[in-house]
C-alpha cells in the first residue's frame, strides 16, 4: 500500500509541474485591422501576450520588419490580474505583394529578475497597387502619359497669355527697382538729409535747452556746408566760415542778415545770452531757407 502511494504522490507531482509550466509560459496572439490593403495604407499590428504573474516586458527595444516601415508603436499593460500586455505597431507597406510581417523577438524580465523571451506568430497581408490589378515588387505600374490634343486656337491663347505675364513681371520688377533707386537717392542726398535732421531738431525744441539748438541747428548747416562745398566748415570760426561761404550765398539772401544771423549763433552758444521764442522761430526758418537755395 506504502508502495502505490509513493506513486500516486510522484503523479500528482508530475501533473502539478506540468500545469504550473503551462500557467507559467506566456500566451501570444497576433493579429491585423486588415488583410488587404493598398500600397502606403497604415496597418495597425496588434500583439497580445499574457506573461507569467510579476513579468514585465522591457520598453527599451529596437523592432524593425522586414517589408514594412514602423510609423508609431506603443507597449501596454491593458490586464494587471491577468498581466496581459498589447503592442500596438502602426506599419505601412511601399511594394506591393502578398508579404509576411514577420516574427518578432520581445524581451520581458521575469519576476525573479532573470531574462526571457517570446516570438510573435507571423500574419500574411497582400498589399494592392492603386493604379493596377496585379502585383508586382516595387510600384512601377504607371500608365503610359497621354498625347493631349491642343488645337491652335488654345496655343495662340497660352502664348499671349504667357506674354503678358512676361510683360507684367518686368513691369513689376522695375517699378520695384526704380522706388529702390529713388529711396536711396533720397536718403543719400545731403539738402533732403540737412532738411528732415532741422525739422526733427525743431519739433523736439521744447526738450531741449536754448544753447544746445542752436548748437545743432549750427552743426546741420555746417555740416551741409561741408558736403556741398568740400570744405571742412567744422573746424573754422565763425568769421573764417563766413568768409569760406559768402561766395556762394545766392541773391536772395541778404548778406547783413546772413552775418548778423552767424553771430546770433555765438551768442546763444557761448554768450550769456537766451533769445526768445519768436527769435528762435525766426532763425530756424532762416537756417531752412538757407538749406534750401544754397
Amino acid at each position: 500500500m506504502r508502495k502505490h502511494f509513493k506513486y500516486i504522490i510522484i503523479a500528482i507531482l508530475f501533473v502539478f509541474c506540468i500545469c504550473a509550466s503551462l500557467y507559467s509560459r506566456e500566451k501570444v496572439s497576433a493579429s491585423l485591422n486588415k488583410n488587404r490593403v493598398f500600397v502606403g495604407d497604415i496597418i495597425k499590428f496588434i500583439v497580445k501576450v499574457r506573461l507569467p504573474h510579476g513579468a514585465q516586458i522591457s520598453a527599451d527595444q529596437d523592432f524593425s520588419f522586414d517589408d514594412f516601415d514602423i510609423i508609431s508603436s506603443d507597449i501596454r499593460r491593458i490586464s494587471d490580474a491577468e498581466n496581459i500586455y498589447e503592442l500596438n505597431f502602426n506599419i505601412a507597406a511601399y511594394k506591393t505583394g502578398i508579404f509576411t510581417v514577420n516574427q518578432l523577438t520581445v524581451f520581458y524580465i521575469s519576476s525573479d529578475g532573470t531574462n526571457n523571451l517570446f516570438f510573435t506568430p507571423e500574419v500574411r497581408v497582400e498589399v494592392l497597387s492603386i493604379i493596377g490589378s496585379g502585383t508586382a515588387e516595387d510600384i512601377k505600374d504607371i500608365k503610359a502619359l497621354k498625347k493631349l490634343r491642343v488645337g491652335p486656337v488654345y496655343v495662340l491663347l497660352i502664348v499671349i497669355m504667357s506674354f503678358l505675364f512676361i510683360v507684367c513681371v518686368v513691369s513689376v520688377v522695375k517699378a520695384v527697382a526704380e522706388r529702390i533707386k529713388k529711396s536711396k537717392q533720397f536718403e543719400a542726398d545731403p539738402k533732403i538729409k540737412a532738411l528732415n535732421a532741422l525739422n526733427d531738431l525743431y519739433k523736439g525744441i521744447d526738450g531741449v535747452s536754448v544753447r544746445i539748438f542752436y548748437y545743432k541747428m549750427s552743426e546741420i548747416l555746417r555740416t551741409y556746408a561741408s558736403k556741398q562745398y568740400n570744405f571742412n566748415a567744422m573746424e573754422m570760426t565763425t568769421s573764417e566760415f563766413f568768409d569760406k561761404i559768402k561766395p556762394f550765398i545766392p541773391r536772395e539772401i541778404n548778406i547783413n542778415e546772413f552775418k548778423n544771423y552767424l553771430k546770433i549763433f555765438n551768442l546763444a552758444r557761448y554768450a550769456d545770452f537766451t533769445p526768445d521764442k519768436i527769435e528762435t522761430e525766426d532763425n530756424y526758418i532762416f537756417t531752412k531757407k538757407l538749406l534750401e537755395l544754397l
